[in-house]
């Protein structure tokens, strides 16, 4: 890949600002299909997750090839469609296997879609701006994560649960023209003769390099330990703390403040690469923490303001963490690299939610968050010193060259 001479900031806006539509319509389905399914108990909450999050396990190495080596306009397009009308479809009344067919081949399409998405952004940035860039990207993600719980608790109180589901089968298959209307195409990674792909290189990639295995390793540990949460939040705010739908969308509005109020800040300021590694590592410590202060909270008005700190603290991840592994990683294998990451978090999230629901039952929602939190923070502690140590290595290789 040749390095961009200018960064094409009005692309990537274009960019962040179509996957936001899509990412808005897929806050209004998840939103929908867990409040419609809590009723049935934190087991059923939890095989939805389960369903949505196996497509990106089992299809990583797959997606992250086709990444690498289809161009933009091959790949989404097409895939756009597909999850479209699986979403569309979700809006009528099925079987719960039905339900979850439909959940797996949009989730599969979106796992493609995801990192063919994410090869454009270092054809349209500058190496230097990447954080920047990735701020940017975020801050967009961020409006839609902000309005999306709100709109989506809105409208299921109000219309029930058809409206979410029409919403987001528009936008995610307009998504499918977007490549043309912001004339973006990423060209397809070459084959060198006699070579052969690789599905599996991006997972090697990333754990033959020490920064990224220790930055993955670590998110890992905490995402298996928080992603009960996302199994327990809906239980915790209408069971115990007597929040209704339009208040659970709410509070899940506050994080999504905290992370665009972060994000733009990290898009409008550039920050040396030293701090952007320390503010990275507060940001964790917090964020492995807020599960612990969710399960302490005595009302929905303090679950809000936690989420809203996890929010900003979710954003330095996303813009710092993400810009490193960007910088870090060849253009021609950053397809299957990031697809790989995506496919170990997953497994994380998915043995974590695996056993939330028996945990939730058995000990309560409460107690589950607030371990979760320490074990999460453990993890933090134990592992972050190596990301410290490892990037303060590449940086320091860096100003000497």
């Amino acid at each position: 890949m040749i390095e961009p001479v200018k960064t094409q900031w009005s692309k990537i806006q274009a960019m962040a600002l179509a996957r936001a539509f899509s990412l808005l319509g897929t806050e209004l389905t998840i939103f929908t299909l867990v409040f419609r399914e809590k009723d049935q108990g934190p087991a059923a909450v939890a095989a939805l997750f389960i369903v949505g999050t196996i497509p990106v396990i089992l299809f990583s190495p797959l997606a992250g090839t086709i990444a690498d080596r289809f161009s933009t306009r091959q790949v989404i397009p097409p895939l756009s469609i597909i999850g479209g009308a699986a979403i569309f479809t979700l809006a009528l009344p099925l079987d719960t296997w039905a339900i979850w067919v439909l959940l797996f081949i949009a989730n599969t399409c979106a796992s493609v879609i995801g990192p063919t998405w994410g090869k454009l952004t270092p054809t349209l940035a500058k190496k230097e701006d990447i954080g920047r860039a990735m701020g940017t990207i975020q801050s967009y993600f961020s409006i839609a994560g902000l309005f999306g719980p709100a709109v989506a608790g809105i409208l299921v109180k109000q219309t029930g649960y058809v409206v979410t589901f029409i919403i987001d089968g528009v936008f995610t298959t307009l998504i499918a023209v977007m490549p043309y209307l912001i004339k973006v195409n990423h060209k397809p990674e070459e084959l060198k003769e006699g070579e052969k792909t690789d599905m599996a290189q991006g997972f090697k990639f990333m754990m033959n390099n020490r920064l990224l295995r220790a930055l993955v390793i670590m998110v890992f540990a905490m995402v298996l330990c928080m992603s009960v949460v996302n199994v327990g939040d809906v239980f915790l705010l209408t069971n115990i703390l007597g929040a209704d739908s339009m208040i659970y969308g709410f509070v899940g509005t506050g994080f999504a403040i905290g992370t665009l109020l972060f994000s733009a800040i990290a898009g409008a300021k550039k920050v040396k690469p030293r701090s952007e590694l320390i503010i990275l590592g507060y940001g964790m410590a917090v964020l492995s923490l807020s599960g612990f202060a969710v399960g302490l909270a005595p009302n929905y008005w303090v679950v809000m303001a936690v989420w809203f700190v996890a929010g900003m603290a979710n954003a330095t991840i996303n813009s710092y963490g993400v810009g490193m592994m960007i910088k870090e990683t060849p253009h021609e294998v950053q397809g299957r690299v990031f697809a790989a990451f995506g496919a170990v978090i997953s497994v994380a999230s998915i043995g974590s939610m695996g056993v939330a629901g028996g945990l939730i039952d058995l000990f309560g929602v409460r107690e589950v968050f607030m371990i979760a939190g320490l074990l999460a923070f453990t993890a933090f502690l134990s592992l972050f010193p190596t990301v410290y140590k490892e990037q303060t290595k590449i940086i320091k290789a860096s100003s000497a060259a």
